[in-house]
């Protein structure tokens, strides 16, 4: 019996610790200006903002996507908007997606790890991410 119980409480653990590795969730950027709701859709795994620090302009309306190179899509609302889109899981890795930035309106080549209630964000140039920037998001506890 008490192998039993504890068979059953390090199943419980290892569980609990699979999940915290899990890049699903509620994640607020470094420099605290968004948060970022990662969710699976199909294989992939994508973000959308779902909260700013500022979601208004100078004259309170919400946020556009002015700086988007396509115009017909400048009319868009930040709030909402998916940022990461077509991230796989490979391993322990979230790798061959893009990330939008609304502030320059420029994709980059995007690969992410968890690591605890960290995430750890790469934004490149280049598909292997030799030439761009590293960026770490912080797991929101709801």
């Amino acid at each position: 019996m008490k192998k039993l119980i504890c068979t059953l409480a390090a199943l419980a653990l290892c569980g609990v610790a699979a999940l915290a590795q899990d890049v699903i969730g509620k994640w607020k950027l470094e420099d605290g200006s968004a948060i970022v709701e990662v969710y699976k859709n199909g294989d992939n795994y994508n973000g959308k903002i779902v909260w700013l620090a500022e979601p208004n302009d100078a004259e309170g309306n919400p946020l556009k996507d002015l700086a988007n190179p396509d115009p017909k899509l400048r009319s868009r609302q930040v709030l909402g908007l998916n940022m990461l889109e077509g991230l796989v899981k490979e391993g322990d890795k979230y790798v061959k997606g893009n990330i939008y930035d609304p502030g320059s309106g420029k994709t980059y080549f995007c690969n992410m790890k968890v690591n605890g209630d960290v995430l750890k964000v790469t934004g490149s140039l280049d598909k292997k991410g030799l030439i761009g920037r590293k960026m770490d998001w912080y797991r929101v506890k709801e």
